[in-house]
């Protein structure tokens, strides 16, 4: 009884998250949509699970070949949905295909043993061979060495996407600065602790794959540890990507994307009597303007209220001014917010932070902390 829940917590888990994270209607939620996929795939490996470790002989003598299937697509598929979160607007056949090309073709060559096998010979490889014996010849070499593979591909893809989702978060972190003033540092936050989680989570699968499932099989203490490891990190996943919002940096910019992408094609350089124009405009709404105090300002608006486009304006602040455009904004708006601290001490917190452009008194305290010694 004691194993059947062991086996079943990792299971309870994935089903929930499968069905709350896929009722999100897909238009504006299409990575917590994909990220419902990502829960079904791991439902369906733990279920697999379930079935080789009770065991279920008759049942997980079908369900093997997808179990290395499925145990190949975890990371691809999570790796897919931190693009969405991050640089892909939506699932893209064309695009995304490609990483999951590799599980499908390795779960052919292990589907092509097991169908030269007999059901009995299947059976007695999965629970006696590869646990028992060292040498293998005919089928059985060959079902082995796709095996090793397809542990080794798993431990690869765990690791490789690991270090592409962290750079894709930190490059995507780096660009909301350069690009939004007031950017939304909780989703920023959270998008990190899924990175966290999945940096747990590929550790301890890489470790178990190196063990092998196949010695966890004669004691249930053994269980234990994955059960109740695996099914906190996947629960932790799923709150965190059920709160998690797109940190896209054209989310909010719709058909201007288009007007700066033509912009940008042009490859000719001003001059610097042009940029020195540009900067005294840039200089000129922010110093007598106030531009600042917008708390939904952005480069683009700041690109089109100087007359250029966000390359330039970008170059500038990070030539000019050694900053990137999140702290350009934000120091003049703690320096006004310190003015009018000054003229009105009594002011409380949320007015202080709408006053001076701020989007909340959290992006207000984090900016006091940033640039000043001063508290409030």
């Amino acid at each position: 009884m004691f194993k059947l829940f062991l086996l079943l917590n990792p299971v309870y888990v994935t089903l929930f998250w499968t069905i709350v994270l896929s009722a999100n209607k897909a238009r504006g939620h299409e990575p917590k949509v994909f990220l419902g996929k990502f829960m079904t795939i791991a439902f369906l490996l733990y279920l697999s699970h379930l079935f080789y470790y009770l065991p279920l002989p008759d049942v997980y003598h079908f369900a093997d070949p997808f179990y290395q299937l499925f145990s190949l697509l975890v990371y691809p598929m999570y790796y897919i949905y931190i693009r969405l979160l991050t640089v892909d607007p939506k699932f893209s056949f064309r695009k995304h295909i490609p990483f999951l090309v590799l599980p499908f073709l390795l779960f052919l060559f292990y589907l092509v043993g097991v169908i030269n096998m007999s059901k009995e010979e299947h059976l007695n490889y999965l629970y006696h061979k590869i646990i028992h014996e060292n040498n293998f010849s005919g089928i059985f070499l060959y079902e082995k060495v796709i095996y090793f593979i397809c542990r080794s591909v798993f431990i690869l893809q765990g690791i490789i996407y690991l270090i592409l989702s962290f750079y894709l978060v930190r490059k995507n972190r780096k660009n909301i600065r350069n690009y939004y003033a007031n950017e939304d540092e909780d989703s920023l936050d959270k998008i990190h602790w899924l990175n966290v989680s999945l940096l747990i989570t590929v550790i301890a699968g890489i470790i178990l794959s190196i063990i092998g499932k196949e010695n966890f099989f004669t004691e249930t203490q053994k269980l234990i540890v994955p059960s109740f490891l695996f099914s906190f990190m996947l629960f932790i996943i799923g709150w965190l990507g059920s709160k998690q919002r797109p940190v896209l940096i054209w989310e909010k910019e719709g058909e201007n994307k288009k007007l700066c992408e033509q912009q940008e094609q042009d490859k000719s350089s001003l001059n610097s009597a042009q940029l020195l124009t540009i900067k005294q405009k840039l200089l000129y709404l922010v110093e007598k303007e106030q531009i600042y105090l917008n708390k939904d300002l952005t480069i683009w608006d700041l690109a089109r209220d100087v007359g250029t486009n966000r390359t330039y304006i970008s170059n500038i602040i990070n030539t000019d001014f050694k900053q990137n455009f999140s702290n350009f904004i934000n120091m003049r708006r703690v320096e006004y917010a310190r003015f009018l601290l000054k003229e009105n001490p009594e002011i409380n917190q949320q007015d202080l932070a709408e006053m001076s452009g701020f989007g909340s008194v959290q992006s207000m305290r984090r900016a006091f902390h940033t640039f000043s010694k001063d508290t409030v």
